[in-house]
């Protein structure tokens, strides 16, 4: 959540009879989309049903991390690079002040001297080949494999950051741990072939990146490998663990009022859409909240979409890299607080499909499918800023940790914050649990489970105090206030 009370910028607020008017009903599935009202479009939500299941993503993972270990020949020692962080470094994270957003948990660092690999010349057949940073060894098969393991103490994840990545055919690269999380393969010059990229966070104090290449190899195929990583972004130890950067007594070490949401039956039918973010912007990693939406184009199948804030992600190079941790939650009501080394399901990178400060919203194109099962919003134009007493409800993941759940009604007498104009905000009283830091861009649903807008944050005289919903409000930007933007993506 951000302080709104420092919101100086201010946005016209647009005609709501416009929007209403852009509203149409909608096809899903060859029937039609629910209409409450003239202009007044419903689309019901969906589940994910293609791809892997959870289970079936872990299963792989395991099998691959342990493939990929057993590949490297035993005696032949594995290159270290070792990151120092300072304590300092550590605390400026951990302490971070939780009323601004969107929320730190890591930080980027320089890699001196970069891991470089420019060709794996010379050498007699079937002996290690020496690169720039490291050998390659000979496999079974005819081909070779070159490894380096890059460490830190304090570290809670690692995530690295490649560059001027080119790979010859039958090349491919994996970043694991000897725990069992690995990722890969990637080929050529990377997901969108600029040779650029962050790979997925690999959770623990190390991480293994291995160039695999198949074999037989011809010596042209060795001098073709390029790759550099001059950088390292790391999420702390605390962080990485699911509790609040500052401990406090309420659940995982959240706010007092904060509260789990699998102890509420009202969570079970939307808490498979949410998913909390992880993304690097510059010198710092960031985390906020994100949903799954349904849509009437392609329901219930590809491309997928995802709702967030602006605040929180709005800019192609800084969608590309975001992960989202699908379904981070306790296994049961008050259970045991998850650690993020339980590598809750994940998908790495999307793009910006529309966005904007006025409504403050963001709508994700996801490079790859959700986990089989995966809940998909439903959704409505219908406005509900100026009805009081309108009940909302939502899941999210402040401070990077588990799902909390939290309720609240419209307030149309709630002061409002310069910049957030009520109408293009919701301004509404919690009367269940709260949001903090992270829970930024969490789509709030009506009591038919329908997105209605997204959190921007808090807005009153004491924003720093989560739990104080008398001298606060929380806001969220309105779906009906910038429907005409999304309406051509979502229900065309």
């Amino acid at each position: 959540m951000g302080n709104a009370s420092t919101t100086v910028r201010k946005f016209p607020v647009w005609c709501l009879a416009m929007l209403l008017a852009a509203g149409v009903v909608a096809v899903l599935g060859g029937s039609t989309a629910l209409a409450a009202g003239k202009g007044i479009v419903e689309v019901p939500g969906g589940v994910v049903t293609e791809g892997l299941t959870v289970d079936q993503q872990f299963d792989r993972q395991i099998e691959l991390s342990g493939r990929l270990l057993d590949e490297l020949p035993r005696g032949v020692k594995l290159p270290q690079v070792k990151i120092v962080l300072t304590p300092e470094e550590v605390a400026a994270i951990d302490n971070a002040d939780k009323s601004s957003s969107p929320l730190k948990i890591g930080l980027v660092k320089a890699m001196t001297p970069a891991i470089e690999v420019l060709g794996l010349d010379g050498g007699a057949a079937n002996r290690p080949r020496q690169g720039t940073s490291g050998l390659a060894i000979p496999v079974r098969d005819g081909g070779y494999a070159w490894a380096v393991a890059v460490s830190a103490e304090g570290a809670g994840a690692i995530r690295l950051h490649l560059e001027s990545m080119a790979l010859p055919r039958g090349a491919e690269l994996y970043v694991y741990s000897r725990s069992g999380e690995a990722y890969g393969p990637f080929t050529g010059t990377g997901p969108d072939r600029t040779g650029e990229f962050w790979l997925p966070t690999v959770f623990g104090k190390e991480a293994i990146l291995q160039l695999r290449i198949a074999g037989p190899v011809a010596e042209a195929s060795l001098r073709e490998v390029s790759l550099r990583i001059a950088e390292v972004g790391i999420i702390t130890e605390k962080m990485v663990g699911g509790l609040a950067p500052v401990i406090e007594a309420g659940f995982c070490g959240n706010p007092t009022c904060i509260v789990d949401a699998s102890c509420y039956s009202a969570a079970n039918s939307i808490r498979d859409a949410y998913a909390k973010m992880e993304w690097i912007a510059g010198a710092y990693i960031y985390t906020c909240t994100a949903g799954a939406l349904n849509d009437t184009g392609t329901p219930n199948a590809a491309p997928y979409y995802v709702l967030t804030a602006n605040h929180c992600v709005s800019k192609a190079n800084t969608a590309k890299n975001v992960q989202f941790y699908w379904w981070f939650r306790t296994s049961s009501c008050n259970g045991s607080c998850p650690s993020n080394n339980g590598w809750s399901p994940k998908t790495t990178g999307s793009s910006v499909a529309a966005t904007n400060r006025r409504g403050d919203f963001t709508l994700l194109t996801l490079n790859s499918a959700p986990p089989a099962g995966t809940t998909l919003l439903g959704f409505t134009n219908a406005a509900v800023a100026n009805t009081n007493g309108v009940a909302l409800h939502r899941v999210s993941n402040p401070n990077f940790g588990p799902q909390v759940y939290n309720e609240q009604t419209v307030s149309t007498s709630a002061p409002t914050c310069q910049g957030w104009p009520r109408g293009e905000r919701i301004y509404s009283h919690d009367t269940l649990g709260g949001t903090d830091g992270g829970s930024s861009g969490s789509p709030v649903v009506n009591a038919s489970n329908l997105v209605v807008g997204q959190l921007s944050g808090g807005c009153g005289t004491n924003v720093n105090d989560p739990c104080d919903a008398v001298n606060n409000a929380t806001v969220d930007g309105a779906l009906a206030y910038y429907w005409a933007t999304v309406k051509p993506i979502i229900n065309p």
